[in-house]
């Protein structure tokens, strides 16, 4: 002969951290990707060659953005110094065909990713952690 014993869970708060999830998943990755972002561009200004017969403009053409594009979500950084009639992109030259840096890196916005990428990496698990347990987790 055995006792039957019930109990009731009251779950809501786990409903309710459960579908906050998704949004906080969401803001922590657009956060997280923003510092990535900035810090990226940052370091990129920072270490980019300056031609005198440019006047900096290497430099103040890298840009950068975080961008989705169906289930990808990422940051993507750019430069495009062009000059001249033929619009000559002084930025591909260096970093990407035989152009010298005779300043700066040669691979200006390589080299801080590969640098950074421990540092981003912990970024972006801290913003998931602390929205996470935003939201009760």
């Amino acid at each position: 002969m055995g006792n039957r014993m019930e109990f009731n869970l009251d779950l809501s708060q786990l409903t309710q951290s459960l579908n906050q999830s998704p949004n906080a998943v969401g803001r922590a990755l657009l956060n997280g990707l923003t510092d990535v972002k900035n810090d990226w561009k940052a370091e990129s200004v920072d270490i980019a060659p300056i031609a005198e017969k440019l006047g900096g403009t290497l430099r103040r053409s890298i840009d950068a953005e975080v961008f989705t594009d169906g289930d990808s979500t990422g940051v993507e950084i750019m430069a495009n110094a062009t000059r001249g009639p033929r619009n000559f992109n002084y930025a591909y030259y260096i970093h990407e065909g035989n152009g010298n840096a005779v300043t700066g890196e040669k691979k200006f916005l390589d080299k801080p990713a590969q640098q950074n990428q421990d540092k981003w990496r912990q970024w972006l698990e801290k913003e998931l952690e602390e929205e996470l347990r935003r939201v009760g987790w």
